[in-house]
């Protein structure tokens, strides 16, 4: 039975930890010798090598032809919420939604979803501190404010940093367990399972 097809999107001006996270989990340094996922890099944009701001520099194999085969299909983040992302990266998510693929917005990755329109009336979520500029612009979805991942069926979506992680660890569990899924976490020395109910924060005054 072949492994599932794994496509993160990268784009200029990248964010690297959000674009290392799926990339750990769902390579095979966490698993040597026995790969549990086909990894992908795609470039989303036209430009083969993304440079994020940092100077970091990505040698995307794919560009968006890297999508058609993919299971799962990736966008780790977004550089601009105000900025529409180009067309032919939209129809080809939506073609990959269209034939089943499972398609996940990682924090600001969710405005990418939201301006292909996968989730009119679909619940999701995005970092807490773009809550009000997110329903501002998309009205049409049911944004969940609280939760640290919304799996929305083939639609999946995260709040900010960290929370990709729990977003792909559970991921990981559906499509190989919770044995898999806790020795990936415990490997990362993270919790090894948060439900995506979970607050993404508590206020809770520090003690002096």
């Amino acid at each position: 039975m072949p492994i599932p097809i794994v496509a993160v999107l990268t784009f200029d001006r990248f964010s690297p930890f959000h674009c290392a996270v799926p990339c750990l989990i769902f390579g095979d340094s966490m698993m040597p010798g026995r790969p549990l996922f086909d990894l992908r890099l795609c470039a989303g944009d036209a430009i083969d090598q993304p440079l994020s701001s940092q100077g970091f520099r990505i040698d995307a194999g794919f560009g968006l032809e890297g999508l058609q085969e993919a299971d799962i299909i990736i966008i780790p983040f977004w550089r601009d919420p105000a900025e529409r992302p180009a067309q032919p990266l939209l129809d080809a998510l939506i073609a990959a939604h269209g034939r089943g693929a499972q398609v996940v917005g990682l924090c600001l990755g969710t405005y990418v979803l939201a301006y292909a329109g996968l989730l009119d009336g679909r619940r999701a979520s995005t970092h807490w501190e773009y809550e009000q500029d997110f329903v501002r612009r998309f009205p049409a979805v049911r944004l969940d404010t609280n939760a640290l991942y919304v799996d929305d069926g083939e639609l999946v979506t995260s709040a900010g940093t960290a929370a990709g992680l729990d977003c792909c660890l559970h991921l990981v569990r559906q499509r190989h367990g919770s044995v898999i899924a806790n020795k990936l976490a415990r490997r990362l020395v993270i919790p090894p399972h948060r439900e995506g109910g979970q607050a993404q924060f508590i206020e809770q005054p520090v003690p002096a």
